[in-house]
């Protein structure tokens, strides 16, 4: 294998897209020939400014001998007629290759069937592929339709892994994403109008970093589609998170956190349950907050396991396992 061509959408800014800058750059740390291939492929596209502290050079998708292409499970269309490149999906999600966002069923229903029929290979089609999964919900998922899969995790970006102040004079107030879990989150605040909940919103990855550094929870009732960024940053910055128990939030291996602080909120239990879990840790954010000690643990060890991982797939320089 001479090229590994990492398939990327052009100006993304998000969890998936930097996963994919950082195992470029890693593969090329060992010496590999790897690029970034940005889509759609008739456009230009340059490299995000949030990525270019990392090494990815750009090239074209090409279908060749000795080139080794490796797609995010959203991105699944282009394999589709490769007739000479090996090829691999990475799972960074699993309901992202359905659409779904889990906010309504009858929508994820036409967005499953729209996308499957348009824009996605579907399962039957992509055992003769290898396949990596960035989470134990997509391992668990691949598993189901019998696909094996080899674990490729990820790490925080360096504003994130920069060690903080847990135990700082924090503000009593609950910080969230306004794209994750609308539903559940607009019950919640109309349920407890005397919490202040501040949204992420229209932030840098610093400032972002910084309000989480002030806040004493950060709650994701989201769908988790693979194992998100969002509950890690908070915990690393010093917060006690809450979540739901939807996707990747019901795995201990992908959010490590203790059970009390998962809400079931396929039910109405969960806007019962909130407040008074908010209540004790606003009056003892320090007992609390060291309950997710092993969960920060974990997600500093992550940069060391992800790089063990790249280098136990690919091996180093022009030697690897695929060949």
């Amino acid at each position: 294998m001479d090229r590994i061509i990492v398939c990327c959408t052009g100006d993304g800014v998000t969890g998936g897209p930097e996963l994919l800058h950082q195992l470029v750059h890693q593969l090329r740390i060992l010496r590999h020939q790897a690029y970034i291939a940005y889509y759609p492929f008739d456009q230009q596209f340059s490299c995000p400014e949030a990525y270019q502290g990392y090494d990815v050079p750009q090239t074209s998708f090409l279908d060749l001998p000795n080139v080794f292409i490796i797609v995010p499970e959203t991105a699944t269309r282009f394999l589709k007629h490769l007739k000479h490149a090996k090829a691999a999906v990475w799972w960074l999600s699993v309901d992202n290759y359905f659409c779904v966002q889990r906010q309504s069923r009858l929508t994820d229903l036409i967005m499953r069937y729209k996308t499957l029929v348009s824009h996605r290979l579907p399962l039957r089609s992509l055992h003769k592929f290898t396949h990596f999964s960035q989470s134990q919900y997509a391992s668990e998922f691949l598993a189901k339709y019998g696909i094996n899969s080899m674990p490729l995790t990820d790490y925080l970006g360096k504003a994130h892994l920069e060690s903080r102040d847990i135990k700082s004079s924090r503000l009593n107030i609950v910080v969230y994403n306004p794209k994750k879990g609308a539903k559940q989150t607009i019950r919640l605040r109309e349920a407890n109008p005397d919490i202040e909940f501040i949204p992420i919103q229209n932030m840098t990855s610093y400032q972002v970093a910084e309000l989480l550094s002030r806040a004493k929870i950060y709650m994701d009732f989201g769908h988790h589609p693979g194992k998100d960024r969002p509950p890690r940053e908070a915990a690393l910055a010093g917060c006690c998170v809450i979540t739901g128990r939807q996707g990747s939030a019901k795995y201990f291996a992908d959010v490590s956190i203790p059970d009390e602080f998962k809400l079931d909120d396929t039910t109405e239990s969960y806007i019962s349950s909130f407040r008074p879990l908010v209540q004790k840790i606003f009056s003892d954010f320090d007992e609390y907050s060291t309950r997710f000690e092993l969960y920060r643990d974990k997600i500093r060890q992550e940069p060391i396991i992800f790089c063990q991982q790249v280098e136990s797939i690919f091996g180093h320089g022009v030697y690897n396992s695929w060949e």
